[in-house]
């Protein structure tokens, strides 16, 4: 039952902080940029978008592994979970107008709980999001550590919402000094996750 409930809460976080972010007007936590940029470029939700960049991440994780695995089948209900949770609180949650400050302030409670999010679902051993079932792959194929991957393939997602948006002669949806910023920070929080939990 505890294990349920910090995973329910874990969830809960992961989906605020994706939210939060793109409130902040400085751009979206760097993971999820590609989706983002997907809903404004083929006018979907958030979670339909996610959607579709979750189904490329389990078969890539599939393909890392080469089987599929108990881990990454509960990908598939999480990820239908998940994209009606964030489209309840992208349409819950509305700030506006706000103060520097304000901003810098809702920027950290962000990464704050978009890491604490990833740590708690990633630690339940229950089932995670797509992406970091991911991150998960690479770390565990090529043993490294899970907050370095982190990092990495968050940058590797600004990248990819750049390359798309460019090819597509699309604006670059979502990235902004609050993207790079998520690209760092949510990685190096999960390390302090890791050392004090």
């Amino acid at each position: 039952m505890k294990k349920w409930v910090i995973y329910i809460l874990g969830i809960q976080l992961l989906a605020i902080g994706i939210i939060l972010n793109t409130r902040t007007q400085l751009g979206v936590a760097a993971f999820s940029s590609v989706f983002y940029a997907l809903s404004k470029i083929f006018n979907l939700s958030l979670g339909q978008a996610s959607m579709i960049l979750y189904v490329f991440l389990i078969l890539f994780q599939v393909m890392l592994y080469k089987k599929m695995t108990r881990l990454i089948l509960l990908e598939i209900p999480f990820s239908i979970v998940f994209s009606f949770i964030t489209d309840f609180y992208d349409g819950w949650i509305g700030f506006q107008g706000l103060s520097a400050v304000q901003t810098i302030l809702l920027l950290a409670a962000a990464q704050i709980a978009n890491s604490l999010g990833v740590y708690l679902t990633v630690r339940c051993q229950i089932a995670v999001s797509p992406v970091e079932g991911m991150v998960s792959a690479i770390s565990d194929v090529f043993q490294l550590k899970f907050s370095k991957v982190k990092n990495g393939f968050d940058l590797s997602m600004i990248l990819v919402t750049v390359i798309m948006c460019i090819l597509l002669h699309c604006p670059i949806y979502g990235i902004g000094i609050g993207t790079v910023i998520s690209a760092v920070a949510v990685g190096r929080l999960i390390s302090v996750w890791e050392k004090y939990f």
